[in-house]
């Protein structure tokens, strides 16, 4: 088969692929030392991985249907010696770095410039949207940086048609898969940027073609049959239970079809105009969760990449080598079609869910921003644009590192004292997984919720510990209660915002 050059190797390009590791590394310490409290989802990944330790793999599936994350994490755990959340931040250290060097090395695969390769890296490294996510315990992490490698396989092998780029591609989507399931459809629908290839005969674009996706199902089926022959994941109950996530939004599809909006319609436009518009409710759902996710997608992009971006295109600075072009605007529609299928299907996104779309957007910035300091010095404009860039810089290196939500400390001082000053059988009910992980009284801590059931307090045995952040749910109830003396003050610590943290007691 015949082989397209691939770009130069640039030189220095060690130098710049090992200042990214160790600044991302660095970036990640930052990330733990200003923010070291665990989030909600973190608890749930190390309950599966202490499922997987001490009762075997099938039950951390049962517990948490995608527990891949989890094992990885156990084994993180086993090999080194640490707790189960400091294997969690080592972990997501390592890959945070394998993201930013698979970024940085897709640019280095588009381009000769070493300006061009080094902007990519300060891009990548003061990514507000990305550093703001490394102190969290998450698998989205490991599904971007698979993500991107893979990627960039795809495009060395768009490049040079080489066998060996073909099944690093295939191993690098199973690795993002592991993560998160939709990577699968990265692993099937990205090779069919080859068949766009102009520089290669239409049979040696279907071939390539053939021989990426063969390789993918060899390796699929390969895999999966290993996984049902050693027997300790139940697949047909795993896909199972993964479809029964997203059944309860299928009516949702309805809706945005025109049927059943009349309380939609009543709710939104009240009684009196729902008859006049309920035929019409569903544009008005669609384009608004359109519109909800272009604002996501801004807000995840940032202030500085967002005008970047919109300025190289009006100056048409954007433009790529057709391969580099092909490959990243292939992956960038796939990842712009399941983003719009999901808040389509289930009504609501994140900032997290559309890390993969914009990172494929970022790709084009590095580009852009060489472009336009060249045309600003041939405009006699330069210190100009270094201005703007640096202020830009310095607010998105900033921007992420900047708190402004209220210390937990009190919780871990609460926790102390709920140990040192009540009864160890006591039963605990509390709101605050954080409390329920480190008094280690709750079982099932992973289950715990801020908002909780009213009855869990009033249903509670006499000698119960109720440990809670008073929420407007419940507080009319506890002060109810210990008016009346059903229920027992022990201890208050005071929040910067919110309510306060209080520790009582079921009056016996």
């Amino acid at each position: 088969m015949m082989h397209q050059d691939a770009m130069p190797t640039i030189s220095g390009i060690g130098r710049i692929r090992w200042i990214t590791v160790i600044i991302s590394l660095l970036l990640s310490w930052l990330a733990l030392t200003l923010n070291d409290q665990p989030n909600h989802d973190a608890y749930q990944y190390v309950r599966a991985a202490e499922m997987a330790l001490q009762s075997g793999i099938s039950d951390a599936y049962a517990h948490y249907q995608w527990a891949h994350y989890s094992l990885l994490l156990a084994g993180t755990h086993v090999l080194t010696g640490l707790d189960m959340f400091a294997a969690a931040h080592l972990l997501n250290a390592l890959l945070f770095a394998l993201l930013s060097v698979s970024f940085v090395n897709l640019v280095a695969a588009a381009t000769p410039s070493r300006r061009v390769v080094w902007l990519s890296a300060l891009i990548i490294l003061i990514y507000p949207a990305l550093n703001e996510i490394r102190p969290l315990i998450v698998r989205d992490t490991g599904f971007l940086a698979f993500s991107l490698l893979a990627m960039l396989q795809l495009l060395r092998y768009w490049q040079t048609f080489r066998l060996r780029h073909g099944i690093f591609f295939t191993l690098a989507c199973l690795m993002a898969a592991m993560f998160r399931p939709e990577a699968i459809a990265f692993w099937f629908v990205a090779p069919l940027a080859l068949l766009a290839n102009q520089s290669q005969s239409p049979a040696a674009r279907w071939q390539a073609l053939g021989l990426i996706t063969g390789i993918s199902v060899l390796i699929a089926v390969s895999v999966t049959a290993i996984v049902a022959a050693l027997g300790q994941i139940d697949l047909t109950q795993l896909l199972r239970s993964f479809a029964g996530i997203y059944q309860p939004f299928a009516n949702n599809i309805a809706q945005l079809l025109g049927d059943n909006t009349y309380e939609l319609s009543r709710a939104v436009f009240g009684d009196y105009a729902a008859q006049f518009v309920d035929h019409n409710t569903h544009f008005f759902l669609l384009f608004g969760l359109l519109g909800l996710l272009l604002v996501f997608i801004m807000n995840s992009l940032g202030l500085a990449a967002t005008p970047l971006l919109i300025y190289g295109v009006v100056k048409k600075l954007h433009r790529l080598p057709t391969g580099a072009a092909t490959v990243f605007l292939g992956w960038s529609l796939t990842a712009l079609v399941i983003l719009v299928g999901f808040i389509l299907l289930t009504r609501f996104t994140t900032g997290r869910y559309t890390l993969m779309f914009c990172l494929t957007l970022l790709l084009w910035l590095p580009f852009v921003v060489d472009r336009a300091w060249n045309l600003a010095a041939a405009n006699n404009r330069r210190n100009t644009f270094l201005r703007i860039v640096i202020f830009l810089a310095l607010f998105s290196a900033i921007d992420a590192h900047v708190s402004f939500g209220s210390s937990k400390a009190h919780l871990d001082t609460a926790t102390i004292w709920l140990q040192q000053n009540t009864r160890a059988e006591a039963p605990l009910v509390t709101n605050e997984i954080r409390v329920a992980y480190n008094s280690q009284r709750v079982a099932e801590y992973d289950t715990v919720e801020r908002e909780i059931d009213t009855s869990q307090i009033t249903e509670a045995q006499p000698g119960s510990i109720i440990a809670v952040s008073l929420r407007r749910s419940f507080s009319a109830l506890v002060e109810e209660q210990l008016e009346s003396g059903e229920l027992r003050l022990l201890q208050q610590f005071p929040t910067e915002r919110g309510g306060d943290f209080l520790i009582m007691e079921k009056d016996f």
